[in-house]
This record gives structure tokens, sequence and C-alpha cells, in this order.
């Protein structure tokens, strides 16, 4: 690789990990958007009051605003990471088509979120804009993966299954949640784990609460069992250490949401829980590319 080659791909990492970062702070900036009650604090998009600055009087527009730029922010991002990578590799390829791919979802995504605002906050496209996020973060995830993280072992079927398992769990917890929310359901189970003073839930809206919290202990559990077979079978290797990550922030996460009410649903604890959520579905999609197949190429084959 020439010398004017490694510095593109310098330069397109460097872009590549800030795409990364805002695929995780824009979820995060908008669950703060959201618990604090700014979702229509910008109430005509994409101005604000009409206007391209916030009213600097009103916190709630000023929030909403900065989740808004942040988005624009990423746009930029994207945009040039998808340049470098085709300055770097002139085709289409995985990589290519994966930055092709999140520019047009953070439009489309953006254009959601402006159709959130203008629809009241209405939770099936609020549900929508989410997922799109949530898209997007898994792509950002893939394509830096892919570039940094190198094959390294043939792993078993059952380790695969269980990472592509405990991915589709986070997703699940993740979408359960916002729905348990949408669904005014987030603060009627005042105490934990038990929802309230009596053993079982008393109506519906406790019963999504509590829905939401045995599948998250579903998800520890998978994530307990995939470290496990990765330090019996695979110790050695970066899946097994990214697998620990894995299970240290999908333990925080799980041990934020306890938080929530034991410190009465305070912001800051809220805020914590969700932006640990994207974090841990984040990782549950690097680990799938840590134990890809190993592809012996030609010139290992010589060597």
């Amino acid at each position: 690789m020439s010398n004017i080659n490694k510095e593109k791909r310098k330069v397109f990492l460097i872009f590549a990990a800030m795409g990364c970062f805002f695929s995780f702070f824009q979820p995060t900036c908008g669950a703060f958007t959201r618990v604090t009650g700014s979702g229509d604090g910008c109430p005509d998009w994409p101005t604000c009051f009409g206007s391209w600055i916030p009213p600097l009087n009103d916190i709630n527009a000023i929030i909403e605003w900065s989740h808004r730029t942040s988005g624009t922010l990423f746009g930029l991002v994207s945009i040039s990471v998808l340049i470098f990578s085709f300055l770097i590799y002139k085709k289409f390829n995985n990589i290519t088509i994966i930055y092709t791919i999140s520019l047009i979802l953070i439009i489309v995504v953006g254009g959601i979120g402006g159709i959130v605002v203008l629809s009241d906050l209405d939770p099936t496209i609020r549900t929508l804009h989410l997922a799109g996020a949530l898209i997007i973060a898994a792509l950002m995830t893939t394509g830096i993966s892919l570039e940094t993280i190198k094959p390294e072992s043939n792993f078993g079927r059952k380790i695969k299954l269980l990472a592509i398992t405990s991915s589709i769990f986070t997703l699940v917890t993740i979408l359960s949640g916002a729905y348990m929310v949408w669904q005014q359901a987030g603060a009627v189970c005042y105490k934990w784990p038990l929802c309230s003073d009596s053993f079982l839930p008393k109506h519906s809206s406790q019963w999504i609460h509590m829905i939401h919290r045995i599948i998250s202990i579903g998800l520890i559990y998978y994530l307990i069992i995939i470290n496990y077979n990765l330090m019996k079978y695979y110790p050695s290797t970066l899946a097994s250490k990214i697998g620990k990550l894995f299970l240290i922030i999908g333990l925080s996460q799980f041990f934020s949401g306890a938080l929530i009410p034991l410190t009465e649903f305070t912001v800051w604890a809220r805020t914590l829980h969700l932006s640990l959520a994207t974090l841990t579905w984040m990782l549950s999609v690097v680990i799938i590319i840590a134990i890809r197949d190993y592809k012996i190429n030609n010139q290992d084959k010589q060597t």
C-alpha cells in the first residue's frame, strides 16, 4: 500500500470511528431529549420556532435543537467516510455498500424525525425512528469492525448461534423498553426487582413493564453463556476479550435499569440506561464480526 493510500486509510478510519461515535451519541442524545420531555421543544421542522437558532430562553427547544444538530453532524461525517471508502477501494464492495446504505438511512431517519415532530410524537413513527437509528448504529459498527478486526479462528456453530441470539435479545430488549415507555408504562413499577408491593403485576401496564425486565434477564443469561463458551474454548482470542466487555456493559445496562425506580426516575438514570443499551447493541454486532469464519487466502497457503 502506497503512502498516499495509507494516509487515505488513516483519514477513513478516523471518520469511521467518528461515525461509530455519532451512531452511539445520537440515540443517547435522543434519549435525553425524550426523558426531559423536550421531544416537541421545537414545534416545527427543520427550523425551530421558525428560526435556525432556538430561543435561548427555552431549555427544551435548545435540547431538541441540539439533537437535530447532532444528527446533521452525523450526516456530514457519514458523507466523509463514504467518500474516503470509495477513494480507497474505488468500487462497490462490502465496505462501500455499508456506508452507502448508512448515509441513505441517516437521511431517511432524519426525515422520520421531522415527521415525529409534525405528527405530535406518534408512537408508531417513533418506533420507526428508533429502529432506523439502531440499524445505522449496527451498520457503522459493522463497517469499522470489518476494517479493524481480523478473523482469528474458525469458531464453532454454537458460538455463532449464541452471538446472534444475544444480538436479537439486545434488540428486543431495547424495542420492548421503548414500547413500554410509549405505552406510559415506564413509571408504573416503582420497586425492583418486583414491580410493586404485590408479587405479581396488577394491571396491563405493569405486565408490559415486567415483560421488559424478563426479556432483559434473558439477555443477561445469553451473555453469560456466550462468555463461558468463549473463555472455555477460545480463551486467547480477541472475541473472548470483546465478550467480556459485552457482558460488563450488558450487566451495567441491566442494573442501570434497576437504578431508575430506585432513584425515583431521575433524568440521569433513564438516560444512562438507554445509553448503555445502545452500547450493548453495538457490542453485540462487534462480537458477531469477531467470530466470523477465518478464510485462508493464497498467500497464507504458500507460507
